[in-house]
């Protein structure tokens, strides 16, 4: 376990108590990283978390690990928990979330000798978090938040650090935030929003509140929400003064956003087939735990080229291993005249599945009028909430009118393929 001394002050914070193996001391083990793959549920697992550490991914997360299914579920912890063994996938931090000391430190101890810090999870904003009471909605509980990160700190033989979003007063998150710097966090994450800011209410991140949290506190900090491009990427550093910068949805789509869909090694440009074919490779070499993973990564990364092939779409829901999805992503690279071309002049916002909702207007030549709040990247703030909401539920309409249709053809081949029934 870790012990508290206290060591001076970083630039940019007052003195603080940090552990004695210190926290920048830590930052420097991982390679001081600046680019950081988010935690994301059933989509940052260790074939996706590889393909970006290949396009300038320094720092990843597993998905969110609930700590009481981990301890008491071996079946989930197996699922869920995927550490790659060769170590390529290093650094690695690995996300808890949960509202018991004693079932979070148990987990810590699971998953500690496989990674470099164990994370706890304050920043997820949905409704299954406010019903297990983790997440975001134990800044609402902040003794107790305080009390997690401390009680790991002391307990686990790795660094600690927490995940958390901005309360609704930029002080009041400052005044958090060192709390847990002084309980032992060795790094926070700071996503610029508040857990109301969720789904189509996101609007801007607050890269002004994470520059105020950076410069109050003595431990590194990455700042999280509205990375969506490299330039953003740019722009954030220097806004906040972060130790790093996380992407989540947008990274989704571009795992090669933090190279700016260059190919490091090579200097050629990354489309989205060539990124999908990267991942597949990767997936053959560390299989996810079921095919709906890769689906639901395919579904970004082809967005455009799938919203306009339904019966290519129709074929990857169809799909039963990886040697059904391989052909339908080459004939979707083959008729992919539909592509958002990232970091291109020709940069096509209504092409993509990330910016689908965060484009502010799309003239008739396709150029973006976006409007940029106080995190820098495109928001939807331009639209009202009336029409996020009509848009949301024609969304949802259109999904199950399309499950409809399939239903209704499954059944009619189902119908075709039966055998006569002789009448006598």
């Amino acid at each position: 376990s870790f012990v508290q001394s206290v060591e001076p002050g970083r630039p940019g914070g007052a003195h603080a108590p940090v552990m004695v193996a210190s926290a920048w001391d830590f930052w420097r083990s991982i390679g001081s990283p600046r680019h950081v793959c988010a935690p994301m549920v059933d989509q940052s697992e260790a074939a996706f978390r590889v393909l970006t550490r290949s396009l300038g991914v320094q720092l990843a997360y597993t998905p969110m690990l609930h700590a009481r299914l981990m301890v008491e579920a071996p079946a989930y912890r197996a699922h869920t928990f995927d550490p790659e063994p060769d170590g390529v996938d290093r650094p690695l931090v690995a996300q808890l979330a949960g509202h018991d000391a004693s079932v979070l430190l148990a987990a810590g101890r699971l998953v500690q000798s496989h990674v470099d810090a164990v994370d706890i999870n304050f920043g997820c904003p949905q409704g299954i978090a406010r019903k297990g009471r983790y997440g975001a909605f134990l800044l609402d509980e902040p003794e107790l938040a305080v009390s997690l990160v401390r009680a790991l700190a002391e307990g686990l033989d790795v660094p600690v650090t927490a995940k958390v979003r901005l309360l609704p007063s930029v002080d009041a998150s400052v005044a958090l935030c060192r709390r847990m710097q002084e309980a032992g966090a060795s790094a926070l994450c700071v996503h610029g929003r508040t857990k109301e800011q969720n789904k189509h209410r996101s609007g801007p991140a607050d890269w002004a509140a994470i520059a105020r949290i950076v410069e109050a506190l003595d431990i590194p900090v990455i700042a999280n929400g509205g990375i969506a491009t490299a330039d953003d990427v740019a722009e954030c550093l220097a806004r906040t003064g972060a130790a790093a910068v996380m992407s989540s949805e947008a990274l989704l789509e571009n795992p090669a956003l933090f190279c700016a869909n260059v190919d490091p090694d090579s200097g050629a440009y990354l489309d989205q087939p060539e990124l999908a074919r990267r991942y597949l490779r990767v997936c053959r070499q560390l299989p996810p735990p079921t095919l709906g993973h890769v689906r639901s990564h395919l579904f970004k990364l082809l967005h455009a080229p799938l919203r306009h092939q339904p019966l290519l779409r129709e074929d990857l829901l169809e799909a039963t291993s990886l040697d059904d999805v391989e052909p339908v992503v080459e004939r979707l690279a083959a008729c992919s005249h539909h592509q958002p071309a990232f970091h291109t002049p020709r940069f096509d916002a209504a092409a993509s599945w990330y910016w689908r909702h965060r484009t502010a207007a799309v003239s008739a030549d396709g150029e973006l009028g976006e409007t940029r709040g106080a995190g820098g990247a495109s928001s939807p703030e331009s639209r009202s909430r009336a029409e996020l909401e009509a848009a949301a539920l024609e969304r949802r309409d259109r999904r199950r009118r399309e499950k409809k249709r399939r239903r209704r053809q499954r059944g009619a081949a189902s119908v075709a393929a039966a055998p006569a029934v002789a009448v006598l």
